[in-house]
């Protein structure tokens, strides 16, 4: 279930910082928008799901502080996934509408950073097939985690480390961050 694990870390990495802290001011290094789409099939659920994704956004990267090679990362996404009970044809709607944001990012040692994010808007949205919201994310996460970016700029080498991950803060209602999409899936669709 790719997807649904990059939302989820997505939305761990943005809130883990929901707390007052300084955000990052530096100029852009890089500015892009994006859009695209995206298909693949899945069983991880009991059932076999067919996924399709449409996603756009605005997507930057600051220069980090004090000349510090560590960027800053903003991404203002949106997203609309559909998962489809491959036998039966009943589908489920999953809209994501968010903006990800690197707060503040600290050495702690070597080339291992900390990093307080946060994740706003509503990043999770669950339709049924009549329209109706079954499961509906909003407010602020925020986040803290390590990655270990091995002393360069290169974002492509850098490694997460899933276990330092810690949500620090919830305001709003996350009812779907924390309930298990294959639940969702299963009493929508399955």
């Amino acid at each position: 279930m790719r997807p649904i694990l990059a939302s989820l870390v997505s939305v761990a990495i943005l809130i883990t910082a929901a707390v007052a802290i300084p955000t990052a001011s530096a100029a852009p290094i890089l500015r892009e928008r994006y859009s695209g789409t995206d298909a693949w099939s899945f069983d991880d659920c009991g059932f076999a799901v067919d996924a399709t994704s449409t996603f756009e956004g605005l997507f930057m990267l600051k220069s980090g502080h004090a000349g510090d090679a560590t960027p800053y990362l903003f991404d203002n996404y949106a997203a609309t996934e559909v998962f489809t009970n491959h036998e039966t044809g009943a589908w489920v709607k999953v809209e994501h509408n968010g903006l990800y944001k690197d707060l503040r990012i600290s050495l702690v040692g070597g080339s291992v950073y900390e990093f307080i994010s946060i994740e706003t808007g509503q990043p999770f949205v669950v339709s049924d097939m009549d329209g109706n919201v079954i499961v509906r994310d909003r407010g602020l996460l925020a986040a803290r985690f390590l990655v270990d970016t091995l002393g360069d700029d290169d974002l492509s080498n850098d490694i997460f480390q899933v276990e330092s991950w810690s949500l620090v803060r919830d305001a709003g209602r996350h009812p779907g961050f924390y309930e298990d999409f294959c639940v969702i899936l299963s009493d929508t669709i399955g």
